[in-house]
C-alpha cells in the first residue's frame, strides 16, 4: 500500500489526482510489477508437468524394466541368450556359416523393445542374432530360438506341432501348458527358474550341455 491506498485498487479517492507526479508515476510502476508476477505464478506448474510427463513419454518408446512383470521378462529375455553358449544346433540347421541365428516369439510379444536391445550387437557363434515375431507359426519356420508365448490363434500345443523334428530351441513361458518344449520357465519359491526336457532336445538334433542341466529345476511328473 501507497499512503494508506492499495496500489492497483478499482476505485481511488477524489485526492489521487492531486498526488505528485513523482508518486503516481512509481505506484503504476508497483501496479505493472504486481501483475507480471501474478501472471508468471501459474507456469511452474506446467513446466513440472511436462517434467513428469517425459518420463512417461519415454518410456512408450523404452519402456524401463524395473519391477513386477517387466522385470520377469526381463530376466527371462537374458536367459535367452544365456541358453545359447550351452546349446549345439547341427550345421544343417544353417544355410551358411555367417546365416544369421533367428530368435522368433510366438504369438504375443510380452518383451517388447527388451529383447531387441538384448540382441544388438549379439552373436552365436558366428551367426548374428535377429529378432522375428511371428503372430502364428506355419509348419517349420525358419527358426533356431522359438519363444512360446500365449496366443489366442494357437495353442502350445499346435506351434509345437509345426516345428516337431525340426532343430529349434522351444522355449515355453511359464503358466504354459506345452509338452515337448525343450524349456520351460516357472517360478519356485518366487524365484525365476527353467526347467529342461532333455529327450525334447535329443528329438529336436540339439546338444545340451551337462553344465546347462545342471543349473535346471527338475521337471515336474506331468510332463508340462
Amino acid at each position: 500500500m501507497v499512503l494508506g491506498f492499495p496500489p492497483c485498487a478499482p476505485g481511488l479517492t477524489p485526492g489521487w489526482r492531486y498526488l505528485p507526479l513523482r508518486l503516481i508515476a512509481t505506484v503504476g510502476v508497483l501496479c505493472a510489477m504486481a501483475g507480471v508476477a501474478g501472471a508468471a505464478e501459474p507456469l511452474p506448474a506446467p513446466q513440472v508437468e511436462r517434467a513428469r510427463s517425459t518420463p512417461k513419454a519415454e518410456g512408450r518408446q523404452a519402456p524401463p524394466i524395473t519391477e513386477g512383470r517387466n522385470a520377469n521378462y526381463a530376466l527371462k529375455a537374458g536367459y535367452l541368450y544365456k541358453f545359447t553358449p550351452f546349446v549345439d544346433w547341427p550345421a544343417t540347421a544353417f544355410e551358411a556359416p555367417s546365416s544369421p541365428f533367428r530368435l522368433c516369439i510366438a504369438g504375443h510379444d510380452p518383451f517388447g523393445g527388451v529383447v531387441d536391445h538384448a540382441a544388438r550387437g549379439a552373436r552365436v557363434g558366428e551367426h548374428p542374432v535377429i529378432v522375428v515375431r511371428l503372430p502364428a507359426v506355419a509348419r517349420s519356420p525358419d527358426c533356431h530360438m522359438l519363444f512360446l508365448a500365449a496366443s489366442r490363434g494357437q495353442t502350445p500345443q499346435q506351434v509345437m506341432a509345426m516345428v516337431a523334428g525340426q532343430p529349434v530351441l522351444t522355449v515355453a513361458d511359464e503358466g504354459l501348458e506345452a509338452p515337448g518344449a525343450v524349456i520351460q520357465f516357472v517360478m519356485i519359491d518366487s524365484r525365476l527358474r527353467f526347467e529342461i526336457r532333455a529327450d525334447a532336445a535329443q528329438a529336436a538334433g540339439l546338444t545340451v550341455s551337462s553344465k546347462l542341466l545342471a543349473l535346471a529345476a527338475q521337471p515336474k511328473e506331468s510332463g508340462r
